[in-house]
């Protein structure tokens, strides 16, 4: 069968691969690497029969991978930390790039080698530095922020070293070469912008417009690899172009559905890539030079996590930041793999060198989960060292923290909270990390305290112990899992009110007596409740199959709170009357009486709240009130009452009999 035999072997035993890395909770491109070494040309048993052939197949996953990665590249993801992004991204590469440099003159290698190797580990994993942020709960604290406007950046920063890079030692490189490349690049560039605001737009329009979902695949398809093969002709990267494409596509309404459509395939593609990576090593020569690989994998993480929490400080970021940057972020990235690949098919890196490198890299990623996994307890024992330090309270009285609210985190929920609490006049104070939200809460006068709400002294300085509620609104499970056990034992009669963002994580908190509230879930319950309402379902019947689901969602949760019960019997209470706005008509029944002669709550059983009249409105009108024509009236009353006033205002009702 040939090339076909050995795809069904790559997707089959990719299959495996991928099964066993998510097991062991490492990214599936591990497996497939793997997987690639299993089946490569190095080892025994069941082996691909065409490894050229696989390789140039995978050309197209290299394509498809940059493809998708322009379109999901936005600037909106930067605009939280923009400058750290933009301005510490590029000097985070050089620098790591100028210290792998520095490892491979210290190894022997020559200058071309250790730019190479330099520009190897410059790069991290955006897959790595997800999943590890997924399985500890921290997406969306501060840490997490930054550290995805870096990899934003980097994956911007591939595309100049796809060009750069292949270059390197070869004998027509120079700086004339270089600047060559520099001008059909901004040509292209140009030409994308304008294909991309006249021509493209024209043709997606017409290829939709034909509603076949396999023309609209295989037009954007062709787009992607299309304009890739076109640089390719020019003389520049085909990855290159496949990312320009993107980024033009990107800013089109049709974008998601593209990205939506073109994942399965180039997932597909990219095993074939990862696998094709793997083929090239030798298992044997990892293993004569296991102590090497080890060696400068160990390097380059502890040179590039240094580089990373040392260029966040000027920056402003302190406390846990830098830590977390370091050790979360010193991997090799899955682009760098791409740069590999490019460089050894391009004749610029021996390829002696691409299985020693290659093996580096995928340890750096075997060790990323381990490594991030000490920055809470790394940054604890920092914090004890300096435990003296003194905190910084803004707006905070002492002799008013007692019976007050505490919010641990100051984002959109907890400034949203806490502005309601301060237009109550409840006293309220806030801790918080993150100095820019911290900066903000200074400006609209917020009592905040700038600390962790996992450490002691910091929940200690907002008296925690004399708080009447605490409510936590940490987006990060470990964390707030952290402070939860913190608080147990500092202010154990305080109750608790947390945000929670599964289901393990309310028996967690639950069983350290913390009251969890599900985001997702309240949104869910709350348009649920707007579509059985649009539906016409009776009020209380939708109420009280929403509290049903709460009380399931929440089993035991306020089995001892009364109050949570009296608050639901009030706001049905108040769901069972509807409040609308019906217009008199001229000849109706209530045309020209007043409301003493309509006799409306005897007749209906609503009641007249209001009239609007030539745009003026008159609230709460008295008995002596009389109804003209054109009038707007707001009736307040069940579905069943107002219907009943509605029919007195419509004039062929003009009949109708009003006892008076």
């Amino acid at each position: 069968m040939g090339i076909a035999s050995d795809l069904v072997l790559i997707i089959v035993a990719g299959m495996l691969g991928g099964y066993i890395a998510r097991l062991c909770r490492q990214p599936l491109l591990l497996g497939y690497i793997i997987v690639g070494i299993l089946v490569g040309p190095y080892t025994g048993g069941i082996t691909v029969s065409k490894v050229h052939d696989v390789e140039k197949l995978a050309e197209i996953g290299v394509g498809l991978l940059l493809f998708t990665l322009g379109i999901e590249f936005s600037l909106k993801e930067l605009k939280p930390v923009k400058m750290v992004a933009l301005i510490g991204t590029p000097v985070q590469i050089l620098l790591t790039i100028i210290y792998g440099w520095g490892i491979g003159k210290i190894m022997g290698w020559d200058n071309i080698v250790s730019l190479w190797f330099g520009g190897f580990i410059s790069l991290s994993s955006t897959m790595v530095v997800l999943k590890t942020l997924e399985s500890k709960g921290l997406v969306g604290t501060l840490s997490s922020k930054v550290m995805l406007g870096m990899l934003v950046v980097q994956d911007l920063a591939i595309v100049p070293m796809l060009i750069i890079w292949p270059q390197l030692g070869l004998p027509t490189f120079g700086l004339g070469q270089l600047g060559y490349a520099g001008i059909k690049a901004a040509v292209f560039i140009a030409t994308m912008i304008f294909l991309g605001a006249r021509i493209i737009p024209k043709v997606m329009e017409i290829v939709v417009g034909w509603h076949s979902r396999e023309m609209f695949l295989l037009t954007i398809s062709a787009i992607g690899l299309g304009v890739g093969y076109a640089t390719h002709l020019l003389g520049l990267s085909f990855a290159f172009g496949a990312f320009a494409a993107g980024m033009v596509l990107s800013e089109s309404r049709y974008s998601y559905q593209a990205i939506s459509d073109l994942l399965p395939l180039r997932d597909i593609f990219s095993l074939l890539f990862f696998a094709s990576m793997g083929m090239l090593i030798d298992p044997v020569f990892i293993w004569n030079n296991l102590g090497l690989v080890v060696l400068l994998a160990v390097l380059a993480m502890v040179g590039k996590g240094l580089v990373f929490a040392l260029v966040s400080k000027p920056f402003g970021y302190g406390n846990v930041v830098p830590l977390a940057l370091g050790l979360g972020m010193s991997q090799v990235g899955e682009l760098s793999f791409l740069l590999l690949q490019q460089g050894a098919d391009s004749g610029s890196i021996p390829r002696q060198y691409f299985p020693l490198f290659l093996g580096a890299g995928i340890l750096t990623m075997m060790l990323t989960p381990l490594l991030s996994g000490l920055t809470g307890p790394l940054y604890s024992i920092l914090k004890k060292r300096r435990q003296d330090d003194p905190l910084q309270t803004i707006n905070v009285t002492e002799n008013e923290l007692h019976e007050h609210v505490v919010i641990l985190g100051g984002g959109r929920v907890g400034s949203f909270v806490a502005g309601i609490l301060d237009r109550m006049d409840i006293v309220n104070v806030t801790i918080e990390l993150n100095n820019k939200t911290v900066k903000a809460a200074e400006e609209q006068e917020r009592a905040v305290i700038f600390g962790d709400a996992t450490q002691p002294m910091v929940l200690e300085a907002a008296a925690v112990d004399k708080a009447k509620l605490i409510l936590m609104t940490i987006p990060s499970v470990a964390g707030s899992s952290s402070a939860a056990a913190m608080l147990a034992h500092i202010a154990p009669n305080v109750p608790v009110v947390a945000l929670v963002r599964n289901s393990e994580q309310i028996a967690s908190l639950k069983s350290l007596g913390v009251t969890p509230i599900f985001p997702e879930f309240e949104t869910g319950l709350e348009m649920t409740r707007e579509a059985l309402i649009n539906y016409h379902v009776p009020a209380p019947e939708v109420q009280t199959f929403m509290d049903e689901l709460r009380r399931e969602r929440y089993t035991g949760v306020f089995v001892n709170r009364p109050e949570y019960e009296i608050l639901s019997r009030l706001r049905r209470a108040s769901e069972s009357l509807t409040m609308n706005w019906v217009t008199v008509e001229k000849g109706s029944a209530i045309d020209g009486r007043t409301l003493i002669e309509s006799n409306i709550r005897a007749a209906t059983g609503a009641s007249v709240v209001g009239i609007i009249r030539g745009g003026i409105l008159r609230p709460n009108p008295d008995g002596g009130f009389r109804f003209k024509a054109s009038d707007l009236a707001g009736v307040i009353g069940s579905e069943k009452e107002v219907n009943k006033f509605r029919e007195l205002s419509i004039a062929e009702k003009e009949d109708t009999l009003i006892e008076g």
